[in-house]
């Protein structure tokens, strides 16, 4: 084995098969993201997305996608008052118990 590779890691060799398989910006970037995990946004680790407390961003990222579509829609069409009145409510008899979330409203 040349010196050089004996330095190298898994990781960096997955890096390194990532650079070699494809010209994408896109991929090579989630591919690093898979590697790297999401980092913290403060803190000495990676810049970039912080930790989620009940998703993980490379797991759920389908179900992250549609609540964003959903989160879009919402802004794009709020729900009239009353609309939101019961939705607060659900959310206080619901998932207050079962998440801890704060008071909502």
């Amino acid at each position: 084995m040349h010196p050089v590779t004996e330095k190298v890691n898994d990781a960096a060799r997955e890096r390194i098969r990532t650079l070699v398989e494809s010209t994408d910006g896109f991929y090579i970037a989630e591919m690093d993201l898979k590697l790297r995990g999401p980092g913290e946004f403060f803190g000495t680790k990676q810049s970039g997305i912080p930790a989620l407390r009940i998703a993980n961003i490379l797991r759920d990222a389908e179900i992250l996608e549609a609540a964003r579509r959903d989160a879009i829609a919402f802004v794009d069409h709020p729900p009239s008052e009353e609309e939101l009145r019961r939705g607060v409510a659900y959310i206080r008899d619901h998932w207050q118990r079962r998440y801890g979330l704060v008071t909502v409203g």
